[in-house]
């Protein structure tokens, strides 16, 4: 018997915590399970909780449903890697693509993010003369 039966128990909690799941990235909500798939890396790409075809779909609802406009690039295929891409097609939108792809037999997501917004103007030189 362990002297330290709390110390056990708080040790297996922190081992046995699933990694925190991602909400959304950019206003576009991944699928239940979504995770970073390297957390040194917090821009993504991210692990999908779902499969391809439902991830894509998952993608897809979200837009339409939404009212997002954006132009769906069909499915195409590599060797080794099957690609869905989304394209934004509203300038004011936080996100300018997202890339759905299989590697691996893994189910990846990649948000790239919009253009930044209108850059506030450059100050002006002063006029008033320099007196010494």
């Amino acid at each position: 018997m362990s002297r330290h039966p709390l110390a056990i128990a708080a040790l297996l909690l922190i081992v046995a915590a699933p990694a925190p799941a991602v909400a959304d990235t950019h206003g576009v909500p991944f699928p239940r399970g979504s995770r970073l798939a390297d957390p040194a890396r917090p821009d993504g790409p991210y692990l999908s909780g779902r499969g391809f075809r439902d991830t894509v779909e998952h993608i897809r609802r979200h837009l339409v449903g939404h009212g997002l406009r954006h132009e769906a690039v069909p499915v195409y295929r590599r060797p080794g890697v099957t690609v869905a891409r989304f394209l934004s097609r509203d300038p004011s939108s936080p996100w300018s693509a997202i890339h759905v792809f299989t590697a691996a037999n893994r189910t990846y997501l990649l948000v790239v993010p919009g253009p930044p917004g209108p850059a506030a103007p450059a100050p002006q030189p002063s006029t008033k003369a320099r007196t010494p």
